[in-house]
């Protein structure tokens, strides 16, 4: 249930991100910056989308967007989202490889979301604590049928998740 907050604004920028070329895009409104959310006193989400995009077969302009979330117990999972092409995970193996800019590679274990277009990684793997020092992070993700990868750039300096508490 946590989840469905987030979730489901990411799903309304899917549903109005087509038609008038004056709106803003979905990519433009989630933008390359660290924005906030907060539903109650628990719920509550840093997002920021990835700072390029690449061209697929479903959509020229897909992106990805790296969302963190407290829980009740002070860890924090993060959650790495595919738009614009159907999100690949091996089911017995569902993780995404990233890379800090200091560097140093990274594997995380996670699930699928039960929207199927990412997957959450859960507080063990220390994704937060990876990305909590970075400036910059790259996280590399299979796009479409043929399990193409595609790396995403994200400029998550700047995380605080005391904003919109």
């Amino acid at each position: 249930m946590r989840h469905i907050m987030p979730l489901a604004m990411l799903g309304l920028l899917a549903a109005c991100s087509g038609g008038d070329k004056k709106e803003p895009t979905q990519r433009d409104q989630i933008g390359q910056v660290w924005k906030y959310e907060t539903a109650g006193a628990s719920q509550k989400v840093a997002y920021i989308g990835s700072a390029n995009s690449v061209q697929t077969m479903t959509a020229a302009d897909t992106f990805s967007v790296l969302m963190v979330q407290p829980m009740s117990n002070g860890e924090k999972t993060v959650t790495v989202k595919l738009v614009g092409a159907p999100f690949q995970c091996d089911l017995s193996d569902c993780a995404v490889n990233a890379t800090t800019d200091d560097g140093k590679a990274h594997r995380w274990k996670g699930r699928m979301t039960e929207a199927k277009d990412g997957i959450e990684i859960m507080p063990s793997q220390n994704a937060y604590e990876a990305i909590a020092k970075a400036r910059s992070l790259k996280v590399d993700l299979a796009v479409g049928p043929k399990d193409q990868r595609f790396p995403f750039e994200f400029n998550v300096a700047g995380l605080d998740l005391k904003k919109g508490a």
